[in-house]
Formats: C-alpha cells, sequence, structure tokens
C-alpha cells in the first residue's frame, strides 16, 4: 500500500503544484479567502469527499469528508496570506499538503481494505487569530482520533515548539484640554500608555526563560496640542505554557492598574485572543519523522535558539492527539517567515518538490493510523498522559 500511495501521488503531482501556486496568487487575507477555500473543495469534491462549507460561522471554513466509522483521522489545511507580502508564510502550501495526501488515501484504495473515516479541514485565518479554537468550541474534533498538519519552513522536523500566548488591547480613559492654554485640565492618557511600556521594560527582567511581552501602541493622541483623552495598544503575552501566559497577564493588569492611579485615568484591559501551546505528540511525531526519511527528507531537531512563534494549532492538540510537522522549502538556506524571500520560497520549484515529499510522508502517516491500530492506541495514551 505505501508504494500505492507513493505513486499516486506521483500521478496528481501536477495538479497539486498548480493548486498551491493558484492559491499564492490569490493572496487572500484571513477570513477573506473565498477563492483558496473554494479551489480546495472543488478538488476535493473531483475526488469524492463530500464538502460542507461556511462551518461553525466561518465563511471560509470547510470540513470535506469520506468514508464512515472509526478511526476518523482529520488532516488539516491553511490558505489565508499576509498583507503586503502575500503568502510569506507558506499557506498556499499546507492546505495542498493536507489534501493531497487525502486524496491519495482514496485512489490508492485505503478504505477499501480498512475502516475509517477521513476528514479535510479547512482552517481559515491562522494569521489573525484562534480561529482552531473556535472550531474545537463548535465540535469539530468532538469524534475526531488523531489530527495532523505539515507546515513550511526552512528546516524539516516533526516536533513543534509553540509558544502560548493572549493577546490583549489595553485602553486608557482621561480628560482633553489644550496643551498649551489649558493643560492643568487634562488627564492625560498618553502618560499612561507610556508609563505602561516602561513597565513592561522593567517587568522583563523577572519574567521567566523564554517568555515574551511585546506590543504596540495602536492609538496615542489625534493632535500634538491637545492633551490625549484616550490611547490603546495591543500587547502579546508569551510563554511556554497557557498557566505561565495567564500569570504573566495578572502581572500586566497590574502595570495597567499602576499606569492608571499615577495619571489619573481609567483603563479596561480586553483580552483578544488565547492559544496555548503546542502538545506534541510523540508517537505521531516519530512516525511523522520515520516517514521523512522513508522519502528522503533530511529532518532536524527544532530548539528555542532558531526562533518559535505560536499558533492556533496548540487549541487541537489540547483536544486530540495531533502534531504540526515542517518542510524545508528553502534548500537549507535559513530564510525567516514572513519575509519576502519565504514568499519566494513558496512558490518556486525547490519548494514544491519538497511540498511533494510533505504530501508523501503525510498520506504514509495518515495510511498508519488505519493499518496499525497500535500507533493509534499509543497517541491516545500518550495524549491521556499530556493532558494529566
Amino acid at each position: 500500500m505505501q508504494e500505492k500511495l507513493l505513486q499516486h501521488i506521483d500521478q496528481i503531482a501536477h495538479e497539486l503544484i498548480t493548486l498551491a501556486h493558484t492559491i499564492f496568487e490569490y493572496r487572500e487575507l484571513g477570513f477573506q479567502e473565498y477563492q483558496s477555500s473554494q479551489i480546495l473543495m472543488d478538488y476535493l469534491r473531483q475526488k469524492g469527499f463530500r464538502v460542507e462549507s461556511q462551518i461553525a460561522n466561518l465563511d471560509t471554513a470547510f470540513v470535506a469528508t469520506f468514508g464512515n466509522g472509526s478511526p476518523h483521522i482529520a488532516l488539516l489545511c491553511e490558505y489565508d496570506a499576509l498583507p503586503e507580502i502575500g503568502h510569506a508564510c507558506g499557506h498556499n502550501m499546507i492546505g495542498t499538503i493536507s489534501v493531497g495526501a487525502a486524496v491519495a488515501q482514496v485512489l490508492a484504495g485505503v478504505f477499501e481494505q480498512h475502516s475509517g473515516k477521513l476528514s479535510v479541514v479547512g482552517c481559515p485565518a491562522e494569521e489573525r487569530g484562534n480561529t482552531k479554537g473556535e472550531l474545537v468550541q463548535a465540535g469539530m474534533f468532538d469524534d475526531v482520533d488523531a489530527a495532523l498538519i505539515i507546515h513550511p519552513a526552512s528546516m524539516s522536523t516533526s516536533f513543534d515548539i509553540a509558544y502560548a500566548i493572549q493577546r490583549y488591547q489595553i485602553e486608557f480613559f482621561g480628560k482633553s484640554a489644550h496643551a498649551a492654554a489649558d493643560p492643568v485640565k487634562g488627564i492625560n492618557a498618553l502618560d499612561a500608555i507610556i508609563l505602561l511600556f516602561n513597565g513592561l521594560s522593567l517587568m522583563r527582567q523577572q519574567v521567566p526563560e523564554k517568555s515574551r511581552l511585546h506590543g504596540i501602541i495602536t492609538n496615542g493622541g489625534q493632535s500634538f496640542n491637545t492633551i490625549p483623552e484616550y490611547t490603546s495598544a495591543e500587547i502579546g503575552v508569551r510563554a511556554l505554557r497557557l498557566d505561565e501566559v495567564k500569570h504573566l497577564a495578572r502581572q500586566l493588569e497590574h502595570l495597567a492598574q499602576g499606569a492608571a492611579a499615577m495619571t489619573g485615568c481609567s483603563f479596561k484591559m480586553t483580552l483578544e485572543t488565547e492559544m496555548p501551546e503546542v502538545r506534541t505528540n510523540v508517537p505521531l511525531a516519530e512516525r511523522l519523522d520515520q516517514h521523512y526519511q522513508t522519502v528522503g527528507e533530511q529532518v532536524e531537531q527544532r530548539t528555542y535558539e532558531q526562533g518559535v512563534g505560536s499558533t492556533d494549532v496548540g487549541s487541537v492538540t489540547y483536544k486530540v492527539p495531533a502534531i504540526q510537522g515542517y518542510i524545508n522549502i528553502t534548500g537549507g538556506k535559513d530564510i525567516p517567515a514572513h519575509t519576502r524571500k519565504f514568499a519566494e520560497a513558496a512558490d518556486s520549484e525547490y519548494g514544491y518538490q519538497a511540498m511533494l515529499r510533505a504530501v508523501k510522508a503525510l498520506a504514509l502517516t495518515t495510511y498508519d493510523l488505519y493499518a496499525d491500530p497500535d500507533l493509534l492506541q499509543r497517541a491516545k495514551k500518550y495524549f491521556k498522559h499530556y493532558r494529566e
């Protein structure tokens, strides 16, 4: 069966590259990926999948299913681009990798030999927030036994590292006054937000290792000669675990309270996004690692020194056994994501050949979850132990 899967992927390779390139050209931002999600849904329908669109009240989310019963395996798609620099995170490939691996199961006749259900879950707007968390809350993973996804990168690995994160909006409310004629009558909301950022800078000395506190002032006032009555900031709090993030967020709130007290302002702190850390399922990651080697992909160990971000895949790893692997699309060059150079790699000949190797490794790993009950049991046991 392994050879059949690989042969069928070779046969549809041109179709998959066309899908990825077309999505690259669409360059649709989060929650606006109408064409990108549609082209993936159309392709899956052509291959015999049952497709449901606009799931969980998200216009560009979808689920495509094949087969019935258990085990139920989910392959995750992303397809949103970044403002100005397009697919500089390679999401044009992510959806294509999962779709290709899923279609290979059908073409090779996996479900003629094994019982089970396969879902391809279209997840919009990864760059904008925790939409996978919304899909989890909507019950899309309630009967899923395992979930997998592969993301482009400048290295190949089966073990993800990702921070937990909370993103806050902090607003200060003061009182306007003429900055020259009557400043004493004003309450300066800009002073409050500057004090907040000064406090953040000092706070960084006493936070746990690998924690991150960063933000921007989104509104610093409207006129230089008016005491600002309103200012706002967007601040991200990251740490290795969600409980550490929540502890740091309480300290952030104390800073905001202090800044408000020192200036006479009031303040409001609003949680806008929360994503837990990625809990890599080791049995699944080890199997993907094995199949990377099967298809000739050199695997590396990811470390914090290589740079770590956050992803809403973490929400899925809290719900079911799951992994996010990475595929090297840069040919060994250290090119960071979210750059124009990485966008070039995401639409390059080398990148697309690497993408096809990822399709193959993911297809083989997915097949094993149907053909090797012991693998799934070990994945579930590991998930249960981690959760407890």
